[in-house]
């Protein structure tokens, strides 16, 4: 029953941060978070030291489909509210890249300015 509630609760907040994803590219925002989902139980701390093999796939995708300048931007203001909301923790974001063994084009830090990338 907890497993259900936490899903639940889980699913509402995905729901509030696509609709509050107005900024551009909302789209962009949905779908990466989506394809992210694998790794939260990493980001937030509650999985072993290591990302699964799904959430480094997922990572993978969203790596592929940002693409522009504005896709970018998009994601980076897209994951730092997600951050905020979702409990994910900066030294495990940070991590990520790494332990996927994938080359991000912007630094995964909590005070990156998203205008300037």
């Amino acid at each position: 029953m907890e497993k259900k509630t936490i899903l639940t609760t889980f699913g509402l907040m995905m729901m509030m941060l696509i609709l509050s994803a107005t900024t551009a590219r909302a789209d962009l925002c949905q779908d990466a978070l989506k394809a992210l989902l694998p790794c939260m139980p990493f980001l937030t701390g509650s999985d072993p030291p290591t990302p699964s093999a799904n959430c480094c796939l997922g990572a993978n995708e969203v790596l592929n489909k940002a693409t522009t300048s504005e896709d970018r931007k998009a994601l980076c203001v897209c994951f730092k509210n997600a951050a905020a909301q979702d409990g994910v923790k900066s030294d495990r974001a940070e991590q990520l890249p790494d332990l996927c063994k994938i080359k991000v084009p912007v630094p995964i830090k909590p005070g990156v300015d998203c205008n300037k990338l």
